[in-house]
């Protein structure tokens, strides 16, 4: 029985100076809601009336520039396909590290291309054309700042 005794003592006498002086206290984690989506909803919701504003040009264009001269219709149809991709990109701004600045730099350069292609288009006026290259750059910038 002493032994028994001894030993417990022993293993008393040993363990504080193994286990740690203090216990840490429990964490709390808060999890919340995805940073991501709250970011980039409003870039979704502009995605989706921008493609509906897309889809309704081209039936325009396919149906309402029917007597325009045949560079007009090629321009139109350049601002449009331009238009109805960069519906589809504006989905994957949410993704980027910098949602804001890729999806605003993508949505002025689509009504900047696109705006000013619809524009000479339906008018015929020669200066809108000259706002065409900033739009593309901007839509370059918002492609590259995508994989930054």
């Amino acid at each position: 029985m002493q032994s028994v005794t001894d030993s417990v003592k022993t293993l008393y006498n040993f363990l504080p100076a193994v286990l740690p002086k203090q216990i840490k206290e429990v964490e709390t984690v808060i999890i919340r809601e995805s940073t991501m989506a709250l970011a980039g909803r409003n870039f979704v919701r502009l995605a989706g009336l921008s493609g509906s504003v897309a889809v309704c040009m081209a039936a325009y264009g396919a149906h309402g520039m029917s007597k325009a001269e045949e560079k007009k219709k090629r321009i139109y149809d350049i601002g449009n396909n331009f238009h109805l991709i960069h519906s589809v990109a504006l989905l994957g701004t949410p993704l980027c590290n910098r949602p804001i600045l890729v999806g605003g730099l993508m949505t002025m350069g689509t009504l900047v291309f696109c705006g000013s292609c619809y524009v000479y288009s339906l008018t015929g006026n020669d200066r809108i054309r000259y706002v065409t290259p900033y739009g593309g750059m901007m839509l370059i910038v918002a492609w590259l700042l995508m994989v930054l």
